[in-house]
């Protein structure tokens, strides 16, 4: 089976769910001029991960480790991953980003109440690449429980690291700090030369994309605020 994520032409047969029903929506069947990204049958790998992890369900596992392996081939196309809720409106894509349970899914949720035309494009770790002297987010099927994901693309307008707050208030991130915050929510390869891409564009995204800290909390007012800093 082939499927466009990020983007990229992958070839996989995943065989449980919840990955079986939230790839449906990346199907691809068009021409193939090029395999992007082959993810072998891993049976072997995901019982074996499944053992050593006794309480996850064989289809997360597989979920799990297939969506592991795609991330790593896309550091090779000048693509990483955020675990962020990512939210479209105007044509721009947010990105709010935290540990779970913070409420970066809460917040994203406020948008689309207050903002009726904006809609999320990947609850938990969508895709960033670097195309066209730009970079874009794009859904992807590893994305959360909820499974809100649109298979995609929109240009960034910001992302932001979220934490709660009393008051609503949002400033510019330093790079230091971004660069910090951005590896907290990522993946960190022990492999140097996968580990020098993750530092390529990390740099590169610093450059190119603004990035603040927003404190808030769960009222209608937190979107206004983050909303008025961050579009474009």
């Amino acid at each position: 089976m082939y499927y466009k994520i990020a983007g990229l032409t992958v070839q996989m047969k995943p065989k449980y769910k919840p990955l079986i029903d939230q790839i449906n929506p990346y199907l691809y069947d068009g021409k193939i001029e090029k395999i992007d990204c082959i993810i072998p049958d891993g049976e072997d790998v995901i019982h074996h991960y499944q053992k050593k992890h006794p309480k996850l369900p064989v289809g997360d596992a597989e979920y799990i480790l297939y969506g592991a392996y795609f991330y790593d081939v896309l550091l090779g196309h000048q693509g990483i991953l955020l675990h962020a809720s990512c939210i479209v409106y105007e044509n721009y894509a947010y990105l709010f980003s935290a540990p779970s349970g913070t409420g970066k899914s809460t917040h994203t949720k406020l948008w689309t109440e207050v903002f009726p035309e904006s809609f999320i494009l990947n609850d938990d770790k969508p895709a960033i690449r670097y195309e066209e002297d730009s970079f874009f987010a794009y859904g992807t099927p590893f994305s959360g429980k909820n499974d809100l994901s649109k298979n995609e693309r929109y240009p960034i307008a910001g992302i932001a690291f979220l934490k709660r707050g009393e008051k609503n208030k949002i400033k510019k991130m330093n790079a230091r700090d971004a660069i910090i915050n951005f590896l907290s929510q990522t993946m960190r390869p022990t492999n140097e030369k996968r580990l020098d891409q993750v530092t390529e564009i990390l740099n590169l995204i610093i450059k190119k994309i603004p990035i603040y800290e927003l404190e808030c909390n769960m009222e209608k007012q937190a979107p206004y605020v983050s909303y008025s800093a961050m579009k474009r």
